[in-house]
């Protein structure tokens, strides 16, 4: 219950509730004009005059009370398809209500609220609402509901109050499916939206089905549409995007490089063993720990550098073998070309420096 400070007496104060009742509570340094809330209390006054038990009080009736009776202290909007915002005094009563756009200047047509509270305005509001025909049995269907203060705490406390009762309230409806969303906002937000035309509402839903899309999206037309399509599309959106993964995490599974007996999707890599009868063969493979990724460590880094040594040095061994080999093949062929019992290599006859003697003793 909220009320406002009207006479202070040492210990005790007196403030008027929002229901027209004078009530006395404890003084905790209040100040006359200030706004508070407190919990339902018996010791209240029966009306508003016989409560006025001094000149004071009465005084303070006409003055602190009518100004916080007038002024505007909270906001609050709703939209559906017609967008409605209502502006609110301390005492959560109405003191003005508007259509945000045409939908809505149309729903508030023969529609007094002025001086209800908040709650019952905007149970009001619904009961047009469902007998124009915009709250149906849609499993799209949704409410949204904005508030805003000075104050966020405030704000917090009459969002999550009218997310509970008005919900309760459309769950006992026949024939009416929408769920309600109530959120606080702060004044700016206000202000950004009202420069859009827009309640704050409706911009907070349509930059959440901007959310979940990598595409870009017709900011300008989103705002337009009825609270129920902007829903069907964030389902669908996150409907489609959870298949996305799905489908991605499938083509990484099987796409995955395996390497040092691990798969980048933190599996052991398949192996295919045959027992000695040659009769069974079986395909094994291992589960991830806990499905936690495994990383190659240092060791297995180190692993690699030492075969890929092995590898260098077996190359330079067999190189080095082949040229001791052909240097082996050209002794050889030298060895033959000297004189190991064979033809010279350019066919001369050996015999021809005997001839030569025989010629000179014949001389």
């Amino acid at each position: 219950m909220k009320g406002i400070i009207v006479e202070i007496n040492n210990n005790d104060a007196v403030i008027l509730t929002n229901d027209g009742l004078f009530t006395k509570v404890k003084n905790h340094n209040y100040t006359v004009g200030q706004a508070i809330t407190i919990q339902e209390s018996r010791n209240t006054y029966s009306k508003l005059i016989a409560g006025a038990a001094s000149m004071a009080a009465a005084f303070a009736v006409c003055t602190i009370g009518a100004y916080a009776w007038f002024t505007p202290t909270d906001y609050v909007s709703l939209d559906v398809n017609p967008s409605v915002e209502y502006s609110l005094n301390t005492f959560d009563r109405i003191l003005e209500v508007k259509g945000v756009n045409d939908d809505g200047d149309e729903l508030l047509d023969n529609l007094d609220l002025k001086n209800m509270t908040i709650e019952d305005a905007v149970k009001e509001t619904l009961n047009k609402l469902m007998a124009d025909g915009y709250l149906t049995d849609d499993p799209n269907g949704g409410i949204v509901i904005t508030t805003s203060n000075d104050e966020m705490e405030d704000a917090k406390m009459l969002a999550a109050e009218l997310e509970k009762e008005i919900q309760t309230y459309l769950d006992e409806q026949d024939g009416v499916t929408a769920k309600v969303d109530a959120e606080a906002v702060t004044p700016e937000r206000v202000e950004e939206a009202k420069e859009l035309g827009v309640t704050p509402g409706k911009l907070n839903l349509v930059e959440k089905l901007q959310a979940t899309t990598a595409e870009a999206i017709r900011v300008e037309e989103w705002l337009t549409k009825p609270v129920k399509e902007i829903n069907k599309a964030i389902k669908e959106n996150r409907k489609a995007g959870k298949g996305n993964k799905e489908s991605i995490d499938s083509d990484d599974q099987e796409n995955a490089v395996t390497e040092g007996g691990f798969d980048f999707n933190g599996k052991h890599e398949k192996k295919d063993t045959e027992h000695s009868n040659g009769k069974e063969k079986t395909d094994d493979r291992d589960k991830a720990t806990n499905g936690q990724v495994l990383h190659y460590d240092q060791n297995i880094h180190e692993d690699n550098d030492r075969d890929l040594e092995k590898v260098d040095r077996s190359s330079d061994h067999k190189i080095n073998q082949q040229k001791t080999d052909e240097d082996k093949t050209d002794q050889k062929t030298d060895d033959t070309e000297n004189g190991n019992g064979k033809q010279p290599k350019n066919g001369s006859n050996p015999n021809n420096g005997h001839s030569s003697d025989r010629e000179d003793q014949n001389d």
